[in-house]
């Protein structure tokens, strides 16, 4: 009977779903088949079972929109050079967040190092000099993740293109069109799958839409994804520790931290001016950088500075970001005093790091959390959540404090102590400048590529190579 309720349950998105294919071509339909049915061919009898319930699950759960791209562009793809070491395959590069900011500073270190890396991936202009372009031919978004949208490329050209320079090595960033492309193309010419694990997408489900049955669904697919890689690379302890709870081999699962600029963002870029324009009369600023929904704990962030303003009234907060949750948000914390600075890029998001003074992240779903990394080069002092991957990217009473559990209450409570001692408050900026100058791309590009060097069954792998330290 439960089954039964389930089963009825589903029966409105499965019908969305199958009422938005009805603006597909004959050409959809074809190349669609054409990443699809290669799959069967990878798995086991086992597998290919639960590949069909992850299939099944995912078009009877989430809403899953394809927009056809009526006029794909036909730029040309430029002839195949050197085959290269690694050909890593991402999706959305275009995404503002820190998987994207990871992949461009990797790409950069890759150039200066002549390692052999090329970035394969669809999008309808140029991210990464010297990578391979796929114009798309439609594009994939998620209902419950708002903003991401995965470009389709032709499947035929991306096989075409893998033919024409196979690597040595694959590496997939993500579980989208080009993950699974690259999965298939690499499978098929026998080569070595590796893959990172960048973000949490079973959490943010849950998180998102309060449905545990969502998490169970992503879960599915993605142990069905990362189960086909040699190693995976987490990004932190604590992601390893979830990947293996979910089934990875030990062995198989590497910690590759993450890096930061300390040129680009720096205490250096600190401006009265900018403080000035926030708002007078204010103390202190509270900085909150990242995608403004839900999955980011923010209404544990607007209840705390709710609580934090009755007490402190010469206490701001500076938000900077875009999202589904921003309007809601706003109401929240209206009549406070709160500056919602929109999305900020180069200099002028390292000016808004450093002219704040503790930065604050309740996440409890990021795998690691970049921008602690951009905070802490700014000299501020950081505020996470025990839960997920930040707390790995900081060090505890040195640059900041792990908050346990991440509630309004202790969240108030934490930032109110930190800004009620100015000379620990600045000591704490310093620790945090000095140990975001140990976290260098390079550093993270090393261990990446380090990965791909060491023998996928050796046991004896470091758990924690190249992680954040």
């Amino acid at each position: 009977m439960i089954r039964l309720i389930s089963e009825r349950a589903r029966l409105p998105v499965a019908l969305r779903n199958l009422s938005s294919t009805t603006a597909w071509r004959p050409m959809d339909m074809l190349n669609w088949h054409r990443l699809v049915a290669p799959l069967r061919a990878l798995a086991t009898q086992e597998s290919s079972f639960t590949l069909y319930h992850v299939v099944y699950d995912m078009c009877t759960t989430f809403d899953i929109m394809y927009e056809p791209v009526r006029r794909p562009a036909r730029s040309p793809l430029p002839p195949a050079g050197a085959r290269p070491r690694v050909a890593l395959f991402v999706d959305a590069p275009d995404h503002t967040s820190g998987v994207a900011t990871t992949l461009r500073q990797w790409h950069a270190a890759a150039e200066a190092e002549q390692a052999g890396l090329v970035i394969h991936y669809c999008g309808p202009e140029d991210q990464f000099p010297g990578g391979v372009r796929f114009p798309p031919v439609g594009v994939l978004s998620l209902g419950v993740y708002q903003g991401l949208q995965l470009c389709m490329p032709a499947v035929q050209e991306v096989f075409r293109r893998f033919a024409e320079a196979p690597p040595d090595a694959v590496h997939l960033s993500t579980p989208g069109p080009m993950g699974l492309l690259g999965l298939i193309a690499a499978r098929r010419a026998g080569i070595p799958v590796y893959g990172t694990f960048h973000t949490d997408f079973p959490a943010y489900a849950a998180s998102l839409t309060g449905d545990h049955q969502l998490e169970i669904t992503a879960w599915r697919f993605m142990r069905w994804f990362y189960g086909q890689m040699d190693r995976v690379a987490a990004p932190s302890t604590d992601i390893r520790q979830k990947l293996i709870h979910q089934g990875l081999a030990p062995h198989r699962v590497t910690v590759v931290g993450r890096g930061v600029r300390t040129d680009a963002f720096s205490p250096a870029y600190r401006e009265p001016a900018l403080r000035a324009q926030w708002g007078s009369g204010i103390r202190h600023w509270l900085l909150y950088v990242g995608r403004l929904s839900r999955e980011k704990n923010l209404p544990c962030l607007a209840a705390a500075f709710r609580q934090l303003a009755a007490r402190r009234p010469d206490v701001g907060l500076v938000v900077v970001g875009e999202g589904p949750y921003q309007d809601e948000l706003k109401q929240e914390v209206a009549g406070l005093p709160v500056v919602f600075a929109g999305l900020q890029r180069g200099e002028a998001l390292a000016r808004h790091y450093a002219s704040a003074d503790l930065f604050v992240f309740p996440s409890r779903t990021d795998t690691l959390g970049v921008v602690l990394l951009e905070a802490q080069a700014s000299g501020l002092p950081v505020l996470v959540s025990a839960d997920g991957g930040p707390k790995d990217c900081m060090r505890h009473r040195r640059t900041g404090f792990i908050v346990e559990p991440m509630n309004p209450t202790l969240l108030a409570r934490q930032a109110e102590a930190v800004l009620a001692d100015e000379e620990a408050r600045q000591f704490m900026g310093g620790e945090a400048r000095r140990w975001a100058l140990q976290q260098t791309p390079e550093k993270s590009f090393r261990a990446f590529w380090q990965l791909h060097q060491t023998p996928a069954a050796d046991p004896a792998v470091c758990a924690d190579q190249g992680a954040v330290a």
